[in-house]
Parts: structure tokens; sequence; C-alpha cells
């Protein structure tokens, strides 16, 4: 008996989940809870388990497609059946027709052009030929496939970094704001700190000194840390601090939670273990959501890490910093021209929450931690 198995209720009020990868391919042989498909919501990517033993026969769904919610996902033909199916005698095929069309109608072309376009992966039948009597050369084909635009499908943490990026452009409003900062003793107290670390064995790199100068500024400007829904402003009272950074998935955002309760060595032990199982793919949902502001370093990026951006905001988030790579920058103090190392701030404000004179003073609290670090410990 053939059995259809919809996408079930994940939870969550999830209504959809992109098929991110089938585990077993049409005519496999599948066990009873034995994962059959990959699923990746808005919450959280899971396994989905058979719910027989079989074969499977129909897969509803391409990967990348959206699947909905108690709607067929897969089709499996039941154990008794494919016994019953099994035991009857088997019929001799059909006598099959010539596959290859009469060498009149077979694109002309010599050998060595035919072994390139299979090597191109390029159909012959869609290829003009420009030789004689319109034979195709292997000039035609290098045409085709400049001409050839690659397609890419947005599966998984792309789709649905897509996805999200394009919501919060069009529905946020986005204010940025920029600051230059003097990060010289910033980097004095990085690098006593990351010796201690050395010895106790912790990496201590420089992004939690900037996510605990954030928690100590929104301390001070708690309507940063707040979202806009319903006509009405939500502040959070926990400093939940989503930190972006590249995987083998995409971009992902980990979130360090309750950071208003840490310590700067809080910061760095917990940040660090976020990253380490953030990059082997160990996280749990629960530490994927929640984020209430999110810090993007830009500056390990490119070939300086560029100066200046403008991050889109992670909505329902009201803002978003982003920083360089703290660099060497002549700049002009008392009067004199000095080397002086540096960090550019790039802020980006939800305007329906944060005005311009916010803005201001919350990236002005925040240069103020950078330029004192003192008052991080």
């Amino acid at each position: 008996m053939r059995v259809s198995i919809d996408l079930p209720d994940i939870g969550e009020g999830v209504a959809e989940g992109q098929v991110i990868e089938w585990l077993k391919n049409i005519d496999d042989r599948v066990e009873k809870d034995e994962p059959i498909v990959t699923i990746m919501t808005d919450k959280a990517t899971v396994e989905l388990p058979s719910p027989y033993s079989g074969t499977l026969t129909r897969q509803f769904y391409e990967q990348g497609e959206i699947a909905t919610v108690h709607a067929p996902l897969y089709e499996i033909e039941t154990e008794d059946e494919v016994k019953r199916e099994r035991a009857k005698p088997k019929k001799k095929p059909p006598p099959q027709e010539n596959a290859h069309a009469p060498r009149s109608q077979r694109p002309l072309a010599t050998p060595a052009t035919r072994k390139l376009a299979r090597d191109l992966k390029i159909d012959l039948a869609t290829v003009k030929g420009t030789g004689k009597d319109g034979r195709i050369t292997p000039d035609d084909l290098k045409i085709v496939q400049i001409a050839s635009d690659e397609e890419v499908p947005l599966i998984g943490v792309p789709h649905l970094m897509a996805k999200k990026m394009a919501e919060s452009k069009r529905e946020i409003p986005h204010f940025s704001f920029f600051e230059q900062v003097d990060a010289t003793r910033l980097k004095a107290l990085h690098d006593k700190v990351k010796d201690e670390g050395v010895k106790q064995g912790v990496k201590v790199t420089y992004l939690p000194f900037l996510i605990r100068a954030l928690s100590l500024t929104l301390k001070v400007h708690p309507r940063v840390n707040s979202s806009f829904g319903n006509d009405k402003i939500i502040i959070h009272k926990n400093h939940n601090i989503g930190i972006a950074m590249a995987s083998k998935e995409g971009l992902i955002v980990p979130v360090l939670k309750d950071v208003q309760e840490m310590s700067l060595e809080d910061v760095i032990r917990k940040f660090e273990s976020l990253k380490q199982r953030a990059l082997k793919g160990e996280m749990s949902p629960d530490e994927m959501r929640g984020a209430t502001i999110t810090l993007t370093n830009f500056g390990v990026l490119g070939h300086g890490g560029g100066r200046w951006a403008t991050p889109i905001i992670n909505s329902p988030e009201a803002a978003i910093l982003g920083v360089n790579k703290i660099h060497k920058e002549p700049v002009v103090k008392n009067d004199e021209l000095i080397l002086q190392e540096t960090l550019n701030l790039s802020w980006s404000f939800d305007h329906r929450i944060i005005d311009g004179d916010l803005a201001a003073n919350t990236s002005s609290t925040f240069a103020s931690l950078i330029i004192n670090p003192a008052q991080l410990l």
C-alpha cells in the first residue's frame, strides 16, 4: 500500500519549511524511523524520520522548494506491498526502440568536438554550427559556454538570509550613522588580556570587548535595545546580542544572551564557546534566535577589511553595528599629524524608533568606551 506522508507541524506557529536535502532517493529502501528529508524553517533545521518501512516512491518537492505544513511531502510503498510485488513473476520488458537518432538527424561534429561538448555538458542539439554544412566546431561550443548563465539555487541558510534581509529592508526605514574612534587604548588592553588568555588556553579576539561595550551602551540608551510592532515600541531588558559570522552554510547570526549580566571575562569565554559551536554547526535552535541587537564585523573580509558599510537591520531589531578592522590612520591631534590606531563604526538604526539625536548619542557613548576601555573591566 502506498502511503502519503505530510509535512508535520514542527511547532511554534511554523506554517512552511524549505526542503534542504533529500536523504533518500526515489526507489530507495527505507526503514522505520530512518531520516528521509532535511527541512529548514525560520526556527530550526530538522531531519524528519519515516513512520513506516518500505520504499520511497515519490517526492512532492524538489530540493530548495517550500513545503507546506499538513500537505503531502513524500510517498512510501509500505513493507507488505513491497513483499507482494517482489513475489509476482517478472514480466519480460517490451522491446526497446533504438534510442539513437538516424545519423542524418544527428548534429554534425567531429568526435573531438563531441567529447568537448560532453565535458562542457552542452547538448549539441541546441548548438548552431558555423562550420561547413552546419558542422559544429569547438569555437561554437566556447561561445555557448560564455553565453550560458549559471543558475545557483538559494537553499538553507542563504535562502533564509535573503528572505529576512529583503523583508527588513522593505519594512524598516534605515538610518545610518558613522563615526571614527581612537582605539589605541583598546588595542593595548586587548593585547594584555590576550597574553593572559594564552596562559589559560583561551583565545581572545576584539569582538568580546565590542560586545561588552555595546551592552554597556544599551544600559545608557535602552530604547536602542528595542523592536517595533503594532504601533508599539517594545524595549527589551535582556541584552541578547547577535554576532554575524561566516560559516560553511553561509552567513549565520548566533546569539549571546543576557550579556547585561556578564563581566568582560564571562563574555570572552562564552563568546568563544558559542563561536566554536556555531562554526561546527553544533548550536541549538535556541542559540540562533531571540537577538535584540546585532553586531557585525566586516573587518575580517576583503583585502583591507573595508572602512565603512551600511549593514541591514535584522528585523525586528531596531539597530545593528558594523565595525571594521582596527588600523593605523593619520589624524591631527593638538595641531600635529600622528598615526593612530583607529576603529570605524557603521551603525544602522530603525528611524521609526531612533531619531538622529539618539543615534548620535548612542554612538558617542559606545565610542567613549572604546577610547577609555578600562570601563569594560
